[in-house]
């Protein structure tokens, strides 16, 4: 009887796709199309099912465009938690930034000192004021499960702010290097709940499907 012996390395059953620890990553028609798309900076969305290879997809792209000069940051959501208040859940998105593109501000001074403002203000003016300011190349934020905002009450106003940043464009053309990939298991409708504010899906962002 002849023993056949498999690699382990080369299958990943649930988890991100290691590829570059001897694992192997099969690119999609998928991977063509989110690249492409950051490259233009525009603004990105990918809402499926659970276990279709998004995030393998995210980390994929993220080193590809890094690999192009383009300055990118990973947001996994779950590192933040949903046991936290509004304040804590920002500035947690922001340190995640600060310490991934190195800034030379100090993000929690710069926020605490602009106490006087909402969190949804000081959000947007940190991208204005310290981000673009400080990164002169193109910036691709990936925001990797946003289905876990769907159990918190304050996050309306973050994709309401995204719309913001998105609009903004036509008079702040800094704003033209900033650019977003909504990742997780949601649909747009989901993301802005109060039926009083404008859907998050009326800004139209393009959408990647990560079926073959």
């Amino acid at each position: 009887m002849t023993e056949t012996r498999h690699n382990p390395s080369i299958y990943t059953v649930g988890g991100t796709v290691q590829a570059n620890q001897n694992g192997v990553y099969i690119p999609r028609k998928a991977d063509e199309e989110l690249l492409a798309l950051c490259r233009e900076n525009k603004f990105v969305y990918i809402l499926t099912s659970r276990q279709m290879g998004k995030s393998s997809l995210m980390v994929r792209t993220a080193e590809q465009l890094a690999d192009e000069g383009i300055q990118t940051v990973v947001i996994d959501l779950t590192q933040v938690g949903v046991q936290v208040t509004a304040e804590q859940w920002y500035l947690g998105l922001l340190t995640i930034v600060e310490g991934t593109l190195m800034l030379d501000t100090d993000v929690v001074q710069w926020w605490q000192e602009r106490s006087h403002l909402g969190f949804t203000q000081r959000l947007t003016s940190f991208f204005q004021e310290v981000l673009l300011k400080e990164v002169d190349s193109p910036i691709v934020i990936f925001v990797d499960k946003i289905d876990t905002t769907l159990s918190l009450y304050f996050t309306d106003d973050f994709f309401a702010a995204i719309r913001y940043l998105y609009n903004a464009r036509s008079q702040k053309p800094e704003f033209q290097r900033l650019s977003f990939v909504l990742i997780g298991v949601a649909t747009p409708g989901d993301l802005i709940r109060d039926p009083k504010r404008t859907p998050f899906n009326k800004l139209s962002p393009r959408r990647v499907t990560t079926r073959q």
